[in-house]
């Protein structure tokens, strides 16, 4: 006979990823900012074509290695949730 998990455990487990997945938004978001931020200043700052081009660049960067961390994060989190409950119910 196959043990179904409760609602309660599904919601617990469900609220502890939906919180470490807000952690994971705000670190990706912080990084994101840092990497990004500089070189909007340096667009600031010496507003060139050739910093122009650096700073989307840069930017774009900032971006995509800030949204990498919160995915893989969020992703290794679903991961560590599961398998933990996994065995968890199997003991």
């Amino acid at each position: 006979m196959t043990k179904t998990v409760s609602w309660s455990y599904a919601f617990k487990r469900g609220l502890i990823i939906w919180l470490w997945t807000i952690l994971w938004s705000i670190i990706g978001g912080v990084i994101a900012i840092a990497i990004s931020g500089g070189s909007i200043l340096a667009l600031i700052t010496n507003p060139t074509a050739g910093v122009a081009a650096g700073a989307v660049a840069g930017i774009f960067i900032g971006v995509i290695i800030g949204y990498l961390v919160m995915a893989i994060g969020n992703y290794a989190t679903i991961v560590k949730i599961v398998l933990e409950s996994e065995q968890k119910q199997s003991t």
